[in-house]
């Protein structure tokens, strides 16, 4: 895994902070290995999938599928995201961060359905039903490059209609937890001032919101 964090300090202003440290493992670049994920899976299982995630880049949104796996009622996933990650991997059964969602979809009897925003077909996010609670995920190349940088083509959204979707979300739903990925590894440095600053403008509403 990349070291994106490494040029970012939002972090910072996390009191309640664990870092779990993969970059040391191999298997993990957009696809996850049995071995990696066994040793992933072994390092976050004394957490809980409740809180506020930060995942890296978008090639390793397949670590919400470990997330998701941990909750034991059943729950809707609410995706945020410029691409639906519903692909079948193109070789063997191996977890993949174009894969993910079908995954869950098929292999976790507790996800119920699941709601995407940035693909062109969803419903309004006020008609999602109230029944069960949500976990939202969130790949930041949902946003224009105004916002962030990341390592995949992005969509339009603003990081203010970001927020007024996530404000409909808490306050209509218990949220189990939301992750957030979409950093930039190849470009870690340089998209650094940016992303730093969306990812503090979205943990500061979570925290305080959620």
């Amino acid at each position: 895994m990349t070291d994106v964090y490494g040029h970012q300090d939002f972090f910072n202003k996390i009191k309640d902070l664990n870092i779990v440290d993969c970059r040391d493992l191999d298997g993990t670049r957009c696809y996850l290995d049995d071995s990696a994920k066994a040793t992933i899976l072994s390092r976050i299982k004394d957490y809980s999938p409740s809180g506020i995630h930060f995942i890296d880049s978008g090639n390793y949104h397949y670590l919400s599928l470990l997330w998701l796996s941990k909750i034991k009622e059943d729950f809707n996933l609410v995706l945020l995201d410029n691409h639906p990650d519903n692909q079948p991997p193109s070789f063997g059964a191996i977890t993949s961060c174009g894969g993910w969602v079908l995954e869950a979809k098929d292999t976790l009897p507790n996800l119920k359905n699941v709601y995407t925003y940035g693909t062109g077909d969803e419903i309004p996010v006020s008609d999602i039903p109230t029944d069960l609670p949500l976990y939202i995920s969130i790949d930041k190349d949902i946003l224009s490059k105004d916002y962030c940088i990341s390592d995949w083509d992005q969509g339009e959204m603003t990081l203010d209609e970001m927020i007024d979707i996530l404000n409909v979300l808490l306050k209509n739903h218990q949220i189990i937890g939301v992750d957030i990925c979409g950093d930039s590894g190849e470009m870690a440095e340089e998209a650094a001032f940016l992303n730093n600053q969306t990812n503090l403008t979205l943990f500061d509403f979570l925290s305080v919101n959620f």
